[in-house]
């Protein structure tokens, strides 16, 4: 039997699935002016689309590949195969209930129900899963770097789910509501900072230090400076997030200071970041950047650029007018960008562990990449991250026309490589190695 298959995450080809249906929903919404930028970001349709992103899509795929790759960086299988399957059910469930929720704002019943219920249905399901990572993390000695990054992003997840609670209750339940008050005024930026800064970005530092050294046969020691990244990041985070609930919560003249403080050192860290990817790239010992990766550069100007943004919106005063593009930077161009890169690898990658992981050494197999079309795909990454780049500078000059014309291609791109992952995971493109006449074989290992 093959480790490597015999490793394979069950349910982590579903999750992918589900994820993927749940990021061009959110984009649909978009598109078809049923949410941002046709209607207020506020308005209770934004705020269900936003949340498709953030829990159906994003979320999801991080876990989706967690669920994968835990087993390979701490070489110990997850407790149970059926907690990702739980976990999947009850985020869709939850989702699909707090979407409800958002729509039914100022309706009375049908929101003080879904709201708390499905962000509490969401909060077990992803604390399922954490846990379900955590004991394979935690048993590893010594842990590596990546897995540290998995640790403090999860952390940064529960901080961000149980703000999101207290929004849902302080909305939905009047009894409570007005002491919860003081957060619906000034902390959803902070919600916004644990979530996306703390919990998607370093956890996508951490999986991005585990891809990108497997695929381009980079070193995987990053030494004092992946450190420097993890510690000045969760630092950072953690100070610019506890200083901004304290200075709603009890105004006291250190916390600004700290915020300030805190938000100088992620900007410190995101750059020690991009400079170590450079140094990945430039240390790869595989002559040829594969497709996957060269399109990953895009999500990492992107991260650079909102980084730029975010200096200029603070130094100019310029905070709620470009908040926009700096959210469409950081969750389409950096997070998606890099999801929708690495999935056209990993999913190739779990295809051939399923398909061929058993027979290698035994027959002639075909490789990765015979099972994708990287002549055909290029293009649809172009589009991708122009069309966001377009989208974001729309939002910025306030022409929420072109903004949803943009989008409109970025669904069609997403759209488009999904097919992709399709195809590869179906063996559409498989050909026998060589000319031989090894036969193809379905994701369950059956002979076709």
């Amino acid at each position: 039997m093959n480790a490597a298959s015999d490793r394979l995450s069950r349910w982590t080809p579903a999750i992918f699935a589900c994820a993927i249906a749940n990021f061009a929903f959110g984009l649909s919404l978009a598109v078809l002016g049923l949410g941002w930028p046709a209607v207020s970001a506020s308005a209770p349709a934004s705020l269900a689309m936003v949340h498709l992103l953030t829990i159906g899509w994003l979320t999801l795929l991080m876990f989706g590949a967690l669920f994968q790759f835990v087993p390979v960086i701490t070489s110990r299988n997850l407790p149970s195969q059926a907690s990702p399957l739980l976990t999947l059910i009850g985020i869709e469930i939850g989702l699909a209930m707090m979407m409800g929720g958002f729509l039914a704002l100022g309706e009375g019943a049908a929101a003080a129900l879904l709201l708390p219920l499905g962000g509490g249905l969401v909060l077990i399901a992803l604390a399922l899963g954490a846990a379900t990572l955590l004991l394979p993390l935690l048993a590893k000695r010594p842990v590596p770097l990546s897995a540290r990054f998995v640790l403090v992003g999860l952390g940064f997840l529960l901080l961000t789910v149980l703000l999101g609670l207290a929004f849902a209750i302080a909305l939905t339940v009047p009894a409570i509501g007005p002491v919860l008050a003081p957060l619906l005024g000034g902390s959803v930026g902070y919600h916004a900072l644990a979530g996306i800064g703390g919990w998607f970005t370093l956890t996508a530092i951490g999986v991005s230090y585990e891809l990108l050294p497997m695929f381009m046969l980079a070193p995987h020691d990053r030494g004092a400076l992946g450190a420097m990244v993890l510690w000045a990041g969760g630092v950072g985070f953690l100070a610019a997030f506890v200083a901004g609930l304290a200075e709603i919560l009890w105004p006291l003249g250190w916390a600004a200071i700290l915020e300030q403080l805190g938000r100088a050192v992620i900007v410190f860290a995101l750059s020690l970041y991009l400079i170590d990817v450079l140094r990945l790239y430039r240390s790869r010992r595989r002559r040829e950047i594969e497709l996957h990766n060269r399109a990953a550069v895009g999500a990492f100007l992107a991260l650079g650029l909102a980084m730029l943004l975010a200096i200029a919106a603070v130094v100019g005063d310029h905070i709620t007018d470009l908040a926009p593009s700096l959210l469409l930077l950081l969750l389409l161009g950096w997070l998606s960008g890099l999801g929708v890169t690495q999935l056209y690898k990993i999913v190739a990658f779990l295809a051939w562990l399923s398909r061929y992981g058993r027979q290698l050494g035994r027959q002639p197999v075909p490789r990765v990449q015979d099972l994708v079309n990287e002549a055909g795909t290029v293009w649809f990454f172009v589009v991708y991250f122009v069309s966001v780049a377009i989208a974001a500078g729309a939002a910025a000059l306030q022409l929420p026309g072109v903004a949803r014309a943009a989008l409109a291609l970025t669904l069609l791109s997403v759209l488009l490589l999904a097919r992709e992952y399709a195809r590869a995971w179906h063996g559409f493109y498989a050909r026998p190695p060589h000319g031989t006449a090894t036969p193809l074989l379905d994701p369950k290992g059956v002979r076709r």
